[in-house]
C-alpha cells in the first residue's frame, strides 16, 4: 500500500520477527555447533580412556615404548580416527595410517597430553577441518606418553549444515506467515482509520449528513462515535440557519417590495432634483438587496436539499448561445468582445436547464464586471472523455490573487474591489454544480485574467 500507517505497521511487525527469528536461529544454531563438538571431544577422549585403561598393565610394566605398534595395532577403535601413540619427548612411535610426520611436539594438544592433561586442537590438515584429542598415557601417575586421535570434522559438517538448512527453512516459513498476519493485523487498525478520514474529509466538504461506522468498541470506536455526534450537530445547526435565512428572507421581500414599490411611484411624481436622486438611490438599494435575499434563498434551498432539479435532455450549444445573446448588448456597452468556441458535436446530457442559465450567467457576470474596456471573455464548450463535457470561461481581467483562490467560492467570501457582490454567486454555482454530480474549478493569477473550468458527466442522472 502506499506510504501511511498501514505500510509502517506491517514493517515493524515483520522487522520484529525477523530480527527475533534470526536471533532464535543463530542461538540454536550456535547451541549445536558447541553441542556437535562437545560430543565428538567427549567420544575422542572416551576412546583415548578406554585405550589407556586397556592397557594399563603394559604401562605400569614399561613395555609401551617397545611394543607401541603391537598395542595400536591390537586395538580397535570404535570411530573412525587417525591414532598416534607418542612418547614422552613428541617422537610418534606408531600410527594407524602412516605418515611422514616424526615429531609433533610442537602441538598445543600434544603439549598438554604429554604433561598429564587432556589436550585439544580444531584446525585444518590438508584442507580439511579436523579435530584431535590427546589423552595422556600414565604410569603410576606419571606421563610415560600419550595417544592423539585425530578425526574429520565433514560428517559433523554436513549434520550442522542439514539442520541449519531446516532451521532456515522454518524461520522463513515463520517469517512469511508473519507478514501475512501483520498485513491483516495491520488492516484491522488501518480500515477504521480510512473510514474516519473518508467520514471526516466527506464533513469537511458540507456533507454533514455522513456517519462513520463502528466497527468495535475501542478507541476508533468511540472516535466514530464522536464524529458522528459532531456531524450530528452540525447538522441540526445547519438546519436550524437554513430554515432561519430562508424564514427572514421571506419576511423581507414583503416590506422591500412594498419599499421599492413606492420609491418608484414617488420618484415619477418627485420634481426636486435631490428628491429623485434620493428615491433613485432606495430604488437601486432595495433592488441590490432582492438580489441578495433571491440569493440567499437559493443557496439556503441548494444546500438543504430541498430545491429540487427537473432535469431533462439539454442542448448545450444552444444554451450558451442563448445566456450569450442575452448579455451580448451589456458587453457592446462595456466594450467587451465575447467570443465562442463552441463544438457543435457536443453530446447530450440530462441537466436542468434553468439551473445551468443561472451558473452561465453568475459566471459570465463576475467575467463583465472585472475585465476592463476592449478586453476579451472566450466561452468554450467542447467534449471531455467519454463520460464528461468540458465548459470553459476564460477572461483577461484583473484575477484572482493566489492567496484568495481556495476560499473564493465559499460563502460570503467576495473579492477586495468595488465590483465585488455578496460573496454568493460562486458558492450558488458549485451548489448547483454539484447537483448535476460535476466539478468546478477555477485558475487564476492576480492581472492574468480567471478560467472557470467546469466539468459535467454525459451519463444520464
Amino acid at each position: 500500500m502506499k506510504e501511511g500507517i498501514k505500510r509502517r505497521l506491517v514493517l515493524s511487525y515483520l522487522l520484529l520477527i525477523i530480527f527475533a527469528v534470526v536471533l532464535f536461529e543463530t542461538i540454536i544454531l550456535s547451541a549445536l555447533m558447541v553441542y556437535y563438538k562437545g560430543g565428538v571431544q567427549q567420544t575422542l577422549r572416551d576412546q583415548g580412556a578406554m585405550f589407556a585403561s586397556f592397557y594399563e598393565q603394559e604401562l605400569i610394566e614399561g613395555r609401551y615404548e617397545k611394543e607401541a605398534e603391537q598395542l595400536l595395532s591390537q586395538y580397535n577403535f570404535l570411530v573412525n580416527v587417525h591414532a598416534q601413540l607418542i612418547d614422552e619427548k613428541g617422537n610418534v612411535l606408531a600410527e594407524s595410517h602412516k605418515s611422514n610426520v616424526k615429531n609433533i611436539l610442537q602441538e598445543e594438544d600434544v603439549q598438554s597430553g604429554l604433561s598429564g592433561k587432556t589436550g585439544y586442537w580444531t584446525g585444518k590438515l590438508n584442507n580439511e577441518k579436523v579435530m584431535s584429542v590427546t589423552y595422556p598415557l600414565k604410569s603410576s601417575s606419571t606421563a610415560v606418553g600419550a595417544i592423539r586421535l585425530t578425526t574429520s570434522l565433514a560428517p559433523l559438517n554436513a549434520v550442522f549444515t542439514e539442520n541449519a538448512f531446516i532451521l532456515l527453512a522454518i524461520g522463513s516459513i515463520v517469517i512469511v506467515l508473519a507478514a501475512v498476519i501483520s498485513f491483516f493485523l495491520a488492516g484491522t487498525i488501518t480500515k477504521p482509520v480510512s473510514q474516519l478520514i473518508i467520514g471526516a474529509e466527506q464533513m469537511a466538504a458540507g456533507k454533514f449528513s455522513t456517519r462513520v461506522p463502528k466497527n468495535k468498541d475501542d478507541e476508533l470506536g468511540r472516535l466514530a462515535d464522536t464524529l458522528n455526534y459532531m456531524a450530528q450537530q452540525v447538522e441540526e445547526h445547519e438546519k436550524l440557519k437554513n430554515e432561519f435565512i430562508a424564514s427572514v428572507s421571506h419576511d423581507l421581500r414583503t416590506p422591500l417590495t412594498s419599499v421599492q414599490g413606492w420609491a418608484i411611484t414617488l420618484h415619477s411624481m418627485a420634481k426636486d432634483d435631490l428628491f429623485q436622486e434620493g428615491l433613485e438611490i432606495i430604488t437601486n438599494e432595495s433592488e441590490r438587496l432582492s438580489r441578495l435575499l433571491g440569493d440567499l434563498l437559493d443557496l439556503s434551498s441548494l444546500s438543504s436539499g430541498r430545491l429540487s432539479f427537473v432535469f431533462e435532455e439539454v442542448d448545450l450549444p444552444a444554451l450558451i448561445e442563448k445566456v450569450i445573446h442575452q448579455l451580448q448588448p451589456r458587453a457592446e456597452r462595456q466594450g467587451i468582445h465575447l467570443i465562442t468556441n463552441i463544438n457543435e458535436d457536443i453530446k447530450t446530457i440530462r441537466a436542468d436547464e434553468n439551473r445551468l442559465i443561472q451558473v452561465f450567467i453568475n459566471l459570465l457576470d463576475n467575467a463583465l464586471k472585472f475585465t476592463p474596456q476592449a478586453g476579451n471573455i472566450t466561452i468554450s464548450l467542447d467534449n471531455g472523455d467519454d463520460y464528461s463535457i468540458i465548459i470553459k470561461i476564460i477572461d483577461k481581467g484583473i484575477g484572482i490573487p493566489m492567496d484568495q483562490l481556495d476560499a473564493i467560492k465559499e460563502k460570503f467570501v467576495k473579492g477586495k474591489t468595488q465590483e465585488s457582490g455578496t460573496g454568493l454567486g460562486l458558492a450558488i454555482c458549485e451548489e448547483i454544480i454539484k447537483g448535476h454530480q460535476g466539478t468546478i474549478y477555477l485558475e487564476s493569477n492576480a492581472g492574468e485574467g480567471t478560467i472557470v473550468v467546469i466539468t459535467l458527466p454525459v451519463t444520464s442522472l
